[in-house]
């Protein structure tokens, strides 16, 4: 058996799970002292609405002769930036017209709901559709499934995974909800019927619903509805949909006829298609005949 707390997928094997949740967490919450350009920085209400100019200039000669004592601080705010402490430091780095200014960057409301989400899935506070909205929320920002699950150190399955079992939530909630399970259903249940046609899908939940809802009935119910397809398909003839054909016959005195017949309904591209192959021929014939003579 793994020691308990081991990550054992992938390259992750042997690293300890909470460990690297609480470094993970650590990293979000670092505020983190960096160069910002000014014109990415805008002012946040204050209660000071006008600045002494001479002040400014006075803190601006300090800061050209010994420099920033003491970086700004701001917030994130998407991917701009609003100052929480420092307004003067900033009016006076824009005097002596520098590009940047060291600012001490405090976590986004994103960056902090981010946290929290790590902290609940570690915890295992979220209910299986929290999670999976949630996990959503975050494909949404970061871009990709990878991504996600580096951050949550899971694999990419499990993301891949989760985000299936939600759409076949939000496609069944009906269902769910007249068994008291929409929420508490777990995903790796959904996740067996999730890639079933909506149809099939949904006769596969009752199914399983009826027969006690636990992972092996919906396993079940997602096998039978394959079966079931599979043997469907292989049942059905293949139907003629029409058919086309061209006599070809030389005349007595060597002139060549064609007669084209057709069964069937053809679309119009078909059609058009079929004429231009009887002309090409026709032409064919034409051109042998003449090099003949």
């Amino acid at each position: 058996m793994p020691p308990k707390g081991k990550l054992q997928i992938g390259s992750n094997i042997g690293i300890d799970k909470e460990q690297a949740y609480r470094d993970r967490i650590s990293d979000l919450q670092k505020s983190q002292v960096r160069e910002v350009p000014l014109v990415l920085i805008d002012e946040i209400t204050n209660v000071r609405s006008t600045y002494d100019e001479v002040s400014i200039r006075q803190l601006a000669a300090s800061i050209e002769k010994q420099g920033l004592l003491q970086p700004v601080i701001l917030s994130e705010i998407g991917t701009r930036y609003g100052i929480q402490a420092g307004h003067r430091r900033v009016l006076a780095f824009k005097l002596l017209e520098r590009e940047t200014i060291p600012a001490l960057v405090k976590p986004s409301p994103e960056v902090l709901a981010e946290i929290q989400l790590i902290e609940n899935i570690q915890r295992e506070d979220l209910s299986p559709a929290d999670l999976e909205i949630a996990v959503n929320a975050l494909v949404a920002r970061h871009g990709s499934q990878e991504a996600v699950a580096e951050i949550l150190m899971k694999s990419k399955q499990w993301v891949s995974n989760v985000i299936a079992a939600s759409g076949a939530r939000e496609a069944l909630g009906t269902v769910l909800e007249e068994h008291g399970v929409k929420s508490s259903l777990p995903s790796g249940h959904l996740r067996d019927i999730a890639s079933l046609p909506a149809g099939d899908r949904v006769k596969a939940a009752k199914e399983a619903l009826s027969n006690g809802g636990g992972k092996r009935a919906f396993r079940k119910a997602a096998e039978k509805a394959k079966e079931k397809r599979s043997s469907s398909a292989s049942k059905k003839k293949p139907r003629r949909l029409f058919t086309l054909s061209l006599t070809a016959q030389k005349e007595p005195d060597e002139a060549v006829t064609l007669t084209p017949e057709v069964q069937g309904e053809l679309s119009p591209k078909v059609k058009s298609s079929f004429e231009a192959f009887c002309r090409d021929v026709r032409a064919h014939l034409s051109s042998d005949a003449d090099a003949t003579n």
